[in-house]
């Protein structure tokens, strides 16, 4: 079997994994929102948060691409603990955290849209 399977997808395909990334996110953002005003949302904000830590995590080492970036990345979790711990402004650090985090991936996503290598392998 080639190494290709196991190499996140062609310019042309779709890569899976982030889409999962993205939809994740766009979830928490969300669920995040709705948990001042929804007591269940809550619960599903600070499952996401934590269940994108443990990706995190697991890909970083799978891949041995942990970076600077992905220790911030940790900083909602910490704020989904302290808020379980009765520091209700933890719930709070976990969104706005998370919220720079999104804006930080929107503006690099966008950067490498226009960005000369983005359109190389197209032909």
């Amino acid at each position: 079997m080639s190494e290709s399977s196991t190499e996140p997808a062609s310019q042309n395909g779709i890569d899976l994994g982030a889409l999962a990334h993205a939809i994740a996110g766009v979830s928490a953002v969300v669920l995040g929102g709705l948990m001042y005003t929804r007591p269940w949302a809550k619960d599903l904000f600070a499952l996401l948060m934590i269940v994108a830590a443990v990706s995190a995590v697991y890909f970083s080492w799978r891949h041995a691409a942990w970076v600077t970036g992905h220790w911030l990345a940790m900083v909602p979790v910490t704020g989904v603990i302290l808020g379980y711990l009765g520091w209700a402004w933890g719930f709070t650090l976990a969104y706005v955290t998370l919220w720079i985090a999104f804006i930080h991936f929107v503006i690099r996503g966008a950067k490498s849209l226009r960005s000369p290598a983005a359109g190389q392998d197209s032909a």
